[in-house]
């Protein structure tokens, strides 16, 4: 799970996954969904390096009697999941990628997540339809340049089901081609390694990026 986000857009001063909702820091709320699943054996925390302890500190008070491992995350997402990816103990077959930010997560989406994987697909993940009309711009005049069909849009949440031996081969592959994706999956669209099937997202499971959408979390969150 990367979570190494500063949280300088939400106006915090301390690591966005560390903020709380209902006195439960956010990392905590994006994992529990996880664990009440028996498949799940760990989970790995990929955190700021200066925040390590009082991760740990959090881990230890919320989340006990499960298996979290805290390590140092890395400049951008792509080396935060790498370094969570390289500590994964054991021999898991799948990995799921699921961002610390994303702390409205239910037990359901990660079912269709995990039931949407078959025997010729590298990874699943979940999308929601793109419902605005979406143009094409030019930033430098300010300028549309055209209206782009939206039928076979989508935008896409986490988690992410890969294979794990494809997830790691993929970030390889990209630190070798010093290329960095949008999300885990475009590095398997890149090296093609596998094909990525898509399930039904949940418009509640948003990416806390703003205040606005911390207040958004906050109601979700307290209401249930």
């Amino acid at each position: 799970m990367p979570a190494a986000g500063s949280g300088v857009r939400l106006g915090a001063d301390r690591p966005k996954a560390l903020m709380e909702i209902a006195g439960i820091p956010l990392f905590v709320h994006a994992i529990r969904p996880f664990f009440e699943r028996t498949f799940c054996s760990e989970a790995v925390i990929a955190a700021p390096r200066e925040a390590l302890g009082e991760f740990q500190k959090k881990a230890d008070e919320f989340l006990p009697a499960y298996p979290v491992r805290i390590v140092a995350g890395g400049a951008v997402r792509q080396e935060s999941v790498a370094n969570a990816l390289a500590a994964v103990t054991g021999e898991p077959t799948l990995v799921l990628i699921h961002d610390a930010a994303r702390p409205m997560i239910r037990s359901a989406l990660i079912s269709r997540v995990l039931d949407g994987l078959d025997d010729d697909a590298a990874a699943v993940i979940p999308v929601i339809p793109v419902t605005d009309t979406v143009k094409r711009i030019e930033r430098a005049n300010g300028t549309v340049l055209e209206t782009v069909a939206r039928d076979d849009l989508a935008a896409a949440q986490t988690p992410q089901l890969i294979r794990r031996e494809i997830a790691v081969l993929a970030q390889r592959m990209a630190r070798d081609a010093h290329y960095t994706g949008t999300d885990d999956v475009s590095l398997l669209e890149r090296f093609h390694l596998g094909a990525i099937r898509i399930v039904a997202g949940d418009p509640d499971n948003f990416k806390v990026t703003t205040a606005e959408d911390f207040q958004r979390a906050r109601l979700l969150l307290e209401t249930r």
